[in-house]
């Protein structure tokens, strides 16, 4: 009976005030976001996009640290063994779901090994080709497959990731010959597009605009259901004749596991501040970003599910692993 008195008392000289909560002083340094993907892409544009709204609002500096490769394993990796201190966070987009079914020997447990902070934003992407393929549309490309199939390229961010399976998905309901060629991130991808060493780039529209002013590139469809507000003379890919097709974009944030709840309320509350800002609603107009900013235990739920719903849908790879 001492050690449970002990205990109990020990518990609620925490709870008196002047005890300070976890997260009371926090941050008291500079935080960091990894993304798992190269400079340039869309998880690189995502985070950028609010990161200085959110050092405004945390009052700390926050950095970008863009640890791309091994399909995103590289930087979860790095999140999963990071001190849970609210210092260390992670965005995440498709791959993060789509990765433990692809990856069974994956290097940290899916979700278990990370805590839940919010989704952050979805959006629908565009179908890109380079500049001189001679196709301006679906119905060309199609016809343009079939003439030579095998023969056409298509640049994904990575196996599992929403470029790859919105590319999944277009192969399937058009049933269209088309060679898929992973690179580390959406940059790179849409960057060969642009030189022409590839043909086609499913990805957002903040990767492929500048190639679209550079006019090395060109767009010929989106893959929502609706047509994007930036690109509103661009016919969806459902409009094209490929009946109810559709491929959405989602980025959420994660901690690693043990952070303390009050510090991951805290950064909820921090993001949705900062996508609140007009400005950093402005930076997603070129990608018709719809910020939806969730709670935590919404997130986890959205994240199990989607985990559950490709591991129906998809195979282990043969191609790619990972280390235990």
């Amino acid at each position: 009976m001492k050690h449970a008195f002990g205990a109990a008392v020990c518990l609620a000289a925490f709870a008196l005030p002047g005890h300070a909560a976890p997260a009371d002083h926090y941050p008291e340094k500079p935080v960091r976001i990894v993304v798992p993907f190269a400079a340039g892409g869309g998880g690189d544009f995502i985070a950028r996009a609010f990161a200085d709204k959110l050092s405004a609002t945390l009052k700390q500096p926050v950095i970008i640290d863009n640890r791309g490769g091994g399909n995103t394993v590289t930087g979860t990796e790095a999140v999963a063994k990071a001190e849970p201190d609210g210092y260390t966070l992670l965005i995440v987009s498709p791959s993060f779901a789509t990765n433990p079914t692809l990856l069974p020997r994956l290097p940290y447990r899916t979700p278990d090994d990370f805590a839940p902070i919010g989704l952050v934003i979805t959006y629908a992407m565009g179908l890109a080709a380079r500049a001189n393929l001679p196709a301006n549309d679906i119905p060309q490309l199609l016809e343009l497959a079939a003439r030579q199939p095998g023969k056409l390229t298509i640049a994904t961010s990575g196996e599992g990731s929403a470029s790859h399976l919105a590319t999944e998905l277009f192969k399937a309901a058009t049933h269209a010959n088309i060679l898929d060629v992973p690179y580390r991130g959406a940059g790179p991808a849409m960057l060969d597009v642009a030189s022409g060493h590839v043909d086609l780039a499913f990805t957002g529209l903040s990767q492929i605009k500048p190639h679209l002013d550079s006019k090395r590139a060109k767009l010929l469809a989106t893959s929502g259901l609706r047509r994007l507000q930036s690109a509103p003379d661009v016919k969806t890919i459902a409009e094209q004749g490929v009946k109810d097709f559709e491929a959405v974009v989602w980025w959420g944030m994660f901690a690693p596991a043990g952070t303390p709840k009050p510090i991951i309320d805290k950064i909820n509350g921090a993001l949705r501040t900062s996508l609140a800002d007009p400005e950093v609603a402005k930076r997603f107009e070129v990608i018709d970003g719809e910020v939806r900013v969730s709670s935590p235990a919404e997130f986890d739920r959205f994240v199990r599910e989607e985990i559950a719903r490709w591991s129906k849908l998809l195979k282990p790879s043969k191609a790619t692993t990972a280390s235990p």
